[in-house]
């Protein structure tokens, strides 16, 4: 026997109409909401996040901020004075960031070291030295792939009280294509390199090179 199929009444779809206009009324309200928190959050967190390297926490170690690179860095020889510093990023663990080229206008120094190298030790010192009796002087003292612990502790010995970079993939490294530790670049007021020097720094090439850059 053939089953006719029922016609609905007015009153059920009636019922069915409110219930899928619902229904889209609060997909619509969803999506309205994701599309909005993403763009207002997004920019309010950028702009939450973006401080001053005098905003880092106090102390050895500043915050230990992790090294962020925006771009793969390109293949070539050593960098070479005259050249733009290349730009990277200090990420707080609370998500604050500090840019290098934020610090334009001072005079920066990104030293490139690691808590097993002989002359780093030998030559931190003087680094930390030179943070301690400039302020306006800019010191990225960048950890090259080791751990945090043992960072701490060398930074605690040291006495950092500096931005102590943690370079935890060896990016920045890359991007500054520094051959070996240590390694430090010497960066002008303009953001640009102004020297480099492969191996420790002694005191009158620490002071020599600073004046260039003052």
């Amino acid at each position: 026997m053939r089953h006719m199929r029922r016609e609905s009444s007015p009153r059920e779809r009636q019922i069915r109409q409110v219930w899928w206009g619902r229904v889209c009324l609060l997909l619509c309200v969803l999506l309205l909401a994701a599309c909005g928190g993403s763009d207002d959050g997004g920019a309010a967190g950028k702009a939450r996040q973006a401080v001053a390297l005098s905003d880092l926490p106090a102390g050895f170690g500043r915050g230990f901020p992790a090294a962020a690179v925006d771009n793969a860095p390109a293949v070539g020889a050593l960098l070479k004075a005259g050249e733009a510093a290349p730009d990277f990023a200090l990420v707080l663990d609370d998500g604050r960031t500090v840019r290098l080229s934020d610090l334009q206008g001072r005079p920066v120094v990104v030293n490139f070291w690691a808590t097993w190298c002989g002359p780093c030790r030998l030559e931190m010192p003087e680094l930390v030295k030179a943070a301690d009796a400039d302020p306006e002087l800019a010191l990225l003292a960048v950890n090259v792939q080791e751990a945090r612990p043992p960072v701490e502790e060398f930074a605690a010995t040291f006495a950092m009280d500096l931005p102590v970079v943690l370079d935890s993939d060896g990016k920045v490294r890359n991007l500054y294509r520094v051959p070996g530790l240590p390694t430090t670049y010497f960066v002008d007021r303009a953001g640009k390199i102004s020297a480099v020097v492969v191996g420790p720094l002694t005191p009158q090439v620490l002071a020599d090179r600073l004046a260039e850059i003052r």
